[in-house]
């Protein structure tokens, strides 16, 4: 039996896979095809997922190339162009869990309210041992200006396994945009699935998204570092060059004061030589970068005098 809707797990690792697996297969409502694709990982994909395997409604894929190694997002897209031609898309990933009625939900806000480019859950942000580190509420209704305010003031978080997209805008604008390690991806994705149509809130149900060492936000070395500036940029960059959406933000600047702390939340990371050319990558894009980094210098170096001083 054909369904509307795909759900895709890039998998990679497998500490967390089965767990993942099984809150997929335990939903409610059973209308979905599930896309399990191997990208040449050294673990034992197969063995986790044997069980699933004998459901009707699980396609599993082994790819002789590890493409998530050179970039996440082709890897990504190639999964979501090896499905078949199903309406809806739902990227979800190999240590993440679903609400038992994530699927049913979905469905019923696709028949009361369709017409968006995509429709989203709520999300609550766990450690690796399933404890609640933060919770993600969106508005009922968010357009691409709503977004950005709610994502770039760090109000909100949001990560792409939120997401089910409708097949014909991903296509519209050519699939996720490639940044380095997945950095923003997702980020610019929703902004620009938004402005296709808006993203709708599922109520109720919410996506456990897992933050560990073993993603690529918990990632901490120099080389990391600079590829997440470099994503950054690249997402503001396409920010400051719409400038009807920009002059919407409030403030109007917040793309630059969102860098600036990406740049910040990195120094551990970074050499001074590193956070000057970051500075300088926008810096024609937008001449306010040098005010929010010299702030961010002076407030930084304030924060240490006063730790040393009450540490001595």
């Amino acid at each position: 039996m054909k369904h509307e809707l795909a759900i895709i797990v890039p998998a990679w690792k497998t500490k967390y896979l089965r767990e993942s697996i099984e809150s997929i297969l335990a939903q409610s409502d059973q209308r979905f095809q599930l896309y399990i694709f191997d990208d040449a990982s050294p673990f034992n994909i197969e063995s986790e997922i044997e069980s699933a395997r004998s459901s009707q409604n699980v396609y599993y894929h082994r790819y002789s190339e590890n493409l998530g190694q050179k970039s996440l997002v082709q890897h990504w897209n190639r999964c979501i162009k090896n499905t078949a031609d199903e309406k809806w898309i739902w990227l979800f990933s190999d240590d993440d869990i679903m609400s038992p009625k994530c699927v049913e939900s979905f469905y019923q806000i696709l028949e009361k309210h369709p017409g968006y480019a995509a429709y989203r859950f709520n999300t609550c942000k766990i450690g690796t041992d399933g404890s609640t580190i933060r919770e993600n509420y969106f508005p009922e209704v968010t357009d691409a200006v709503q977004f950005l305010n709610l994502k770039l003031s760090y109000t909100q978080e949001s990560y792409i396994v939120e997401t089910i997209f409708s097949r014909k805008a991903f296509n519209s604008i050519n699939g996720i945009p490639d940044l380095p390690l997945a950095w923003a991806s997702d980020d610019l994705f929703n902004v620009k699935l938004a402005l296709k149509g808006n993203i709708r809130t599922i109520p109720g149900d919410l996506v456990f998204w897992r933050y560990s060492d073993s993603n690529i936000s918990g990632e901490k070395n120099r080389l990391s570092a600079q590829k997440k500036i470099k994503a950054s940029q690249t997402f503001v960059r396409w920010i400051l060059s719409k400038k009807k959406l920009k002059e919407q933000l409030n403030p109007p600047d917040l793309p630059v004061r969102w860098y600036v702390r990406q740049i910040r939340s990195l120094y551990q990371q970074l050499t001074l030589v590193d956070e000057w050319r970051a500075v300088t990558g926008i810096v024609f894009d937008d001449k306010s970068v040098l005010k929010h980094y010299f702030k961010m210098k002076k407030d930084r170096n304030k924060l240490t005098a006063w730790l040393r001083k009450f540490s001595s």
